[in-house]
């Protein structure tokens, strides 16, 4: 639907009985989870965003969602952390002559040298200096248990050590272990499947395991194989700097819990959890994942890689196949090179508060949805992204239940129409019993005309109101005070500076209590969500929505294409406003669920042009010069499109396999619905039935219609409404080249 600023008398009243019916709502929520859902920074208590994105477990995917208010400020440091590498992190040399010599030999070792010691099949490391080990341990283990001021060089020089019952490699106590991957050697550190521990202890708890910082370098190659849980493990920081490592683990496969930072080398990583991890959460400093260097291939059952803090990818090429999400950051992400491929079956990138792309490429050729953070920034770089569901969702952040214990998520997760654990949303237009509107307008059978729909899960108007919109009007409300919030969930305020039917600085429209174009916000609506573009090329094929904020969209650079193949769902989603003031975009999808730019200085037009997968679509300038091209890879009914070349008033065209459709580029929503010269049985689907013009999740109306008090019946119309500007019939049947800009 096209989303407008309408500030006449009419939606400043539909914004008052959406603040106090949001408030009832949210009010009602709380009682039943004792808790609020949390938004980003200082806004942690404040806006609709309080219920979440939903508050699911099912949207986020993994753990469950803690609903509490969150200080996400006070979660990450990034100027504190330490993404260096040292000297000697990435010097693998080694004086051989010099070193102690370790032979391994069935169930024990012969010694040359200072510094260690052998006792049956466990040999012990003692202090600080060089150690070569070579040979075979059938069933024993490999220990440094030096002090904690003494930096330990291990040089794995085709060794092999395996425990049946233990860690193959432990580091008890050191300041620091550098395990040294020989030039030309393969070696091998496996352990059983069940440990023999100390009574109350869990750990040691991987075939490589480490109480202190550990360091992997060299040329050689190192398989390693956690049968127990993981493969390696460090419990502070985890440095890979060079050499060619193969790691099967049961749970995960690379975790630092400080830190794991990653310069170079070839990982292979088989895991039944997590592939690359870093869990300290504790302190904004550490519990970050840090990727420099090295080729990557992934291949895990939970995430692929995963930081309780920060996931920087500064390098580095390779593949991550994941079970769940693929990289996934607990509070922020960003990248700024490498190359990478990543297939998921949750989210190709889910970082919580915000992800942002500086630079290298990144192609998700399958995913749940392909990124999803609260803000969503591309500067520069190329992202690709195929989805069943969204391409990019900007959702209210949440805090997982993996870093942070929470209660009550069920119950917000079931207020915002998610189940607790399987997070299927309700069927559009259904109310929570079920009883939904056969036409999909979300208000229950037996309804009066004008009632308010339900798919955002609305509650009763406040005391007063009859729930009616007489002649496309709401009523009065009461005298008195406007309906407030409860503390602990108030709707968001409009943005600093902004007035009533005005634009705030930034191109944000300024519907923040209309939910776009007149309709009530929803469940999930926060003005902390944002998708921007400034620059870079990104394309999207999404099953669902291509772009989905639950707030803003911004695009004021680069290139955007991309289609939405959903009858349900729309190129462009949104809560508050999209603007546009620079960039390429031509983003394709269903008319039944159609959504433009609501404001910019760029010029832009949404166009009925329909094709089929494979089409090709282009669009021209007056003169027949292409300004953007593209193939869309599923079916689309119409098109919106924008770009630099075109200037207010411009007349442009859409082509479909040479096929093309006139359009009008301006910066301001032209009113009047949508027209579609559809076949029999091709009537846009979705939401708001057959023909709707702009109808969208939350209805929508046109400026001039609104402004003259007939735009709210026309929320539910089908076809039916009058186009005060165009004087035109909305209803489907009109010739194909009818353009909405």
């Amino acid at each position: 639907m096209m989303k407008t600023n309408m500030m006449n008398g009419t939606v400043e009243r539909r914004r008052r009985w959406a603040r106090g019916a949001l408030a009832s709502a949210l009010a009602a929520t709380l009682a039943l989870s004792g808790c609020v859902g949390g938004t980003y920074g200082d806004n942690a208590a404040e806006g609709v965003g309080a219920a979440g994105e939903g508050g699911a477990a099912g949207e986020g995917g993994g753990a469950a969602a803690s609903t509490e208010a969150v200080d996400w400020d006070a979660l990450i440091d990034i100027n504190g952390m330490d993404f260096a590498y040292s000297d000697r992190d990435k010097d693998a040399s080694y004086d051989a002559a010099s070193a102690t010599k370790i032979a391994l030999s069935g169930a024990g070792a012969t010694i040359e040298g200072d510094g260690a010691a052998v006792d049956g099949s466990t040999v012990t490391i003692t202090a600080a200096g060089t150690y070569v080990v070579s040979g075979e341990l059938a069933d024993g283990a490999l220990v440094v248990n030096a002090t904690d001021q003494d930096k330990v060089q291990v040089v794995l020089a085709g060794a092999t050590i395996r425990n049946a019952d233990g860690a193959a490699f432990e580091v008890q106590q050191a300041d620091k272990v550098f395990v040294t991957l020989a030039e030309g050697s393969q070696s091998t550190l496996a352990d059983g499947a069940t440990y023999t521990l100390a009574d109350g202890e869990d750990e040691p708890n991987a075939a490589l395991f480490s109480k202190d910082d550990l360091t992997i370098n060299g040329s050689g190659a190192l398989t390693v194989e956690g049968n127990y849980r993981h493969g390696v493990n460090s419990r502070d920081d985890l440095v890979i700097a060079g050499g060619t490592l193969t790691v099967t683990a049961k749970e995960d496969g690379l975790r630092g819990k400080d830190c794991v930072k990653i310069a170079d080398g070839s990982l292979t990583v088989t895991a039944g959890g997590d592939g690359v991890k870093s869990s300290n959460d504790e302190d904004p400093t550490r519990g970050f994942v840090a990727i420099d260097g090295g080729t990557f291939a992934l291949d895990v059952q939970d995430d692929g890689v995963q930081a309780a803090t920060y996931l920087r990818i500064a390098g580095g090429e390779g593949s991550v196949k994941a079970a769940d999400h693929a990289l996934r950051s607990e509070v922020e992400a960003a990248m700024t090179g490498g190359s990478f491929t990543v297939e998921a079956g949750g989210k190709g990138v889910n970082a919580e508060t915000c992800f942002t792309m500086d630079g290298g490429t990144l192609n998700v050729t399958g995913s749940e949805e392909g990124i999803e953070a609260e803000e969503v920034i591309v500067n520069d770089g190329e992202l690709n992204i195929v989805a069943s569901d969204d391409g990019i969702n900007a959702a209210v952040a949440e805090r997982s239940d993996e870093s942070a214990d929470a209660e009550g998520s069920s119950a917000a997760s079931n207020a915002a129409g998610m189940s607790a654990e399987g997070g299927e949303p309700q069927p559009q237009g259904e109310t929570p019993d079920g009883n939904g509107a056969p036409d999909g307008s979300g208000v229950p059978d037996g309804a009066p005309d004008g009632a308010m729909p339900q798919d955002g899960q609305a509650p009763e108007p406040p005391e007063g109101f009859d729930g009616q919109m007489p002649d496309g009007t709401m009523p009065d409300l009461p005298e008195g005070e406007v309906p407030t919030m409860p503390e602990d969930g108030q709707m968001p305020e409009r943005p600093e500076g902004a007035e009533g039917g005005q634009m705030p600085q930034g191109g944000r429209g300024d519907m923040a209590d209309m939910g776009g174009a007149g309709g009530p916000l929803g469940a999930n609506a926060s003005e902390d969500c944002l998708i921007q573009v400034n620059g870079g090329a990104v394309t999207i094929q999404a099953g669902g929505d291509a772009v989905d904020s639950n707030g803003y969209i911004e695009v004021t650079g680069g290139t955007l294409l991309g289609v939405s193949s959903g009858n349900g769902d729309s190129a462009l989603d949104y809560e508050y406003g999209a603007t546009i003031t620079g960039g390429t975009v031509l983003l394709a999808g269903s008319a039944g669920m159609a959504e433009s730019f609501t404001e910019g200085t760029q010029p832009f037009a949404l166009v009925m042009a329909q094709g089929a997968a494979g089409a090709e679509v282009a669009v021209a300038d007056a003169a027949g010069t292409t300004l953007v091209d593209y193939t869309a890879p599923s079916a689309f009914q119409c098109v919106v499109v924008s770009a630099p070349q075109l200037a207010e008033g411009d007349a442009g065209t859409v082509s479909v396999n040479g096929t093309a459709t006139e359009f009008t580029a301006s910066t301001t929503p032209t009113a009047g619905g949508m027209r579609g010269d559809f076949a029999d049985g091709e009537q846009p689907q979705g939401d708001g039935g057959q023909g709707r013009g702009f109808g969208g999740r939350r209805g929508g109306s046109n400026a001039e219609s609104a402004q003259q008090g007939e735009g709210a019946q026309g929320e539910r119309a089908q076809g039916q409404g009058e186009s005060a500007a165009a004087g035109s019939s909305a209803a489907a049947g009109g010739p194909q080249g009818e353009v909405v800009a």
